[in-house]
């Protein structure tokens, strides 16, 4: 082989490996950060408004038992996380459909209330916030998903709870004669921004990639 052909098959091998590499890390999926994993997060704080002029502000850290876990039914006076007895609520990592994983990449927050209209209706959250070493709160930016009961319910207030504004709050009716929890499952900007992980597969193809790639450089070599 002439100089200029094997500088030609040094390339060709070069740019091969550049090409698997680049093809196993688009293929590589990007897996959200779990809410306890965030960097520097120290504890969440609710705020929860019943009545008065101001939200009523509830922290716990992120290893708590108030946010590790989903406390069993019926939720009461004795049972619950934060609240009073006709409103007591709970709160917990989840997945995006508000089912308890301590690996959670969301906050659940569910509640009873046992007053129907033409009393306002329960679970009445404001924000969501994260708190962390050093910097400002970081607010809940996303409702995951929801659930509404009863006749003093109102749906669209969910989106009160990502506003990042205190005096708003959700309103999402009441429990009485329902089997279900009020809910409001949100999320947030720091769980997303992670960068893309290589899965097993992925990582079985570079490494066959690799293979093919000594091979033919061997190849070259020979020639």
């Amino acid at each position: 082989m002439k100089g200029g052909e094997k500088k030609m098959g040094k390339r060709k091998w070069w740019w091969c490996l550049v090409a698997v590499i680049a093809v196993c890390f688009t293929f590589g999926s990007a897996h959200a950060l779990p809410v306890q994993s965030i960097p520097d997060l120290v504890s969440i704080t609710f705020w929860e408004r019943s009545g008065g002029s101001s939200p009523t502000a509830y922290t716990f850290g992120i290893g708590s038992p108030q946010l590790t876990v989903r406390l069993t039914d019926p939720l009461s006076a004795s049972n619950m996380d934060f609240g009073e007895g006709r409103e007591p609520y709970d709160v917990f990592y989840s997945d995006a459909g508000g089912v308890f994983d301590i690996n959670g990449e969301y906050v659940t927050i569910e509640a009873l209330y046992n007053r129907v209209a033409p009393t306002g209706g329960g679970l009445n959250l404001a924000e969501v916030g994260l708190n962390f070493t050093s910097g400002p709160i970081e607010y809940a930016n996303a409702v995951a998903g929801s659930l509404a009961l009863g006749d003093n319910a109102v749906p669209s207030s969910v989106a009160f709870a990502v506003d990042g504004d205190l005096l708003t709050h959700t309103v999402m009716g009441n429990t009485v004669g329902q089997s279900d929890r009020l809910r409001v499952t949100v999320g947030f900007a720091s769980t997303a921004n992670t960068a893309p992980v290589p899965e097993p597969a992925t990582m079985l193809l570079l490494g066959c990639g690799l293979a093919g790639i000594a091979a033919c450089k061997r190849r070259f070599q020979k020639n």
